[in-house]
């Protein structure tokens, strides 16, 4: 929890000064977001069929983006993004409760090229990178057991289309994003089968954007 807690301290400093030095004006966008992206971890889901629990195969997303006009074609800004992946036993026996878990923090620092914009369509690429941190517990009847890593590079590029108007859109968004989880550190009773968990694919998320949004404002 602490180092969660320094990180969204850290991202918000960051944005706040990136704002304040780069920005030509208080006028930002935002955006929130859902949706997933497609994952197979191949030593995790081996684990996970041994162990009688549904192999991993989406791992699910929302967050928030705020993005500022650095230049005429180019917003830079901050995404934080919280992945929560949940799997329960293959066979649902009312006698246990077998369950595998990961959860993700993660935070881009994101650059946008908008390539065409009116009041009714805008449309962009973008790339980020950052860090993002790990959690993954699991529970059988051999195991009962973490596996953490907090310091996990990360970089995603891809394209988004907005469609609204003036200042309210409603955008879809895809893309490929890398996330490679090793050099694990165990807690609690969990076997050494797993060695990394590779959730790297694409992905696709839906989301509101809001555009020329006083952001910063009082």
């Amino acid at each position: 929890m602490q180092k969660f807690t320094s990180q969204l301290v850290l991202g918000v400093l960051l944005t706040f000064t990136a704002q304040s030095v780069f920005a030509k004006s208080d006028m930002g966008q935002g955006r929130l977001f859902l949706g997933s992206t497609q994952a197979d971890p191949k030593e995790l889901n081996t684990e996970l069929t041994t162990q009688g629990i549904k192999n991993v195969e989406l791992n699910n997303k929302f967050g928030v983006e705020i993005t500022f006009p650095t230049f005429e074609y180019l917003n830079l800004g901050l995404r934080y993004t919280y992945n929560l992946i949940s799997n329960d036993e293959e066979t649902p026996d009312p006698n246990t409760d077998y369950l595998a878990k990961a959860t993700q923090s993660s935070f881009l620092g994101v650059a946008r090229v908008p390539f065409y914009k009116n009041d009714f369509v805008h449309l962009d690429v973008f790339a980020g990178i950052g860090v993002n941190n790990l959690s993954y517990s699991i529970k059988t009847a051999s195991q009962d057991g973490k596996l953490e890593q907090s310091t996990i590079p990360t970089y995603a590029a891809g394209a988004s289309a907005s469609f609204g108007f003036k200042k309210y859109f409603v955008f879809f968004e895809g893309g490929y994003e890398s996330n490679l989880a090793k050099d694990l550190k165990t807690s609690g009773n969990i076997n050494a089968n797993v060695t990394k968990i590779d959730l790297t694919g694409s992905y696709f998320v839906i989301g509101l954007m809001f555009d020329g949004i006083p952001i910063f404002k009082m």
